[in-house]
């Protein structure tokens, strides 16, 4: 039998920004990370993530106060979306996994937002004018 590893869960803001990404979590309004990639930014939202929980005093508020609970309703700009950030019982970032959500829907429409979701965390540099052209 397999032995599962227990995991906490936290909802993250990701929005695509003209300069790369924020990510913002939910329950802690104040822990954002800040990249110019999508795969930057997460690493930073991982590190973030694992310095507040590592730090939290021992007879702060119990855990379940940052975890999941819900999700905001959904925002009317298409550069945000939400996604789950699971963190092991030590924090550790290496460990930790995004998670992303769909809800549930048609086949076409599921296919339809993936790919709108991929086109979100896919980086496109803008292309700078070449001044000797």
């Amino acid at each position: 039998m397999v032995k599962a590893t227990r995991r906490y869960f936290f909802a993250a803001r990701n929005e695509k920004t003209p300069d790369g990404y924020v990510i913002q979590f939910v329950n802690m309004p104040d822990l954002t990370a800040k990249g110019t990639t999508y795969q930057e930014t997460v690493y930073y939202a991982y590190r973030v993530l694992a310095n507040f929980l590592l730090g939290l005093p021992k007879k702060s508020a119990p855990l379940s106060a940052y975890t999941l609970t819900s999700l905001p309703d959904d925002e009317p700009d298409p550069n945000v979306f939400y996604s789950l950030v699971s963190a092991t019982e030590d924090f550790d970032p290496h460990k930790m996994e995004m998670h992303f959500t769909l809800p549930q829907a048609p086949p076409d429409e599921i296919r339809r937002m993936a790919g709108q979701l991929a086109h979100l965390t896919t980086y496109h540099q803008k292309r700078q004018k070449d001044p000797t052209a």
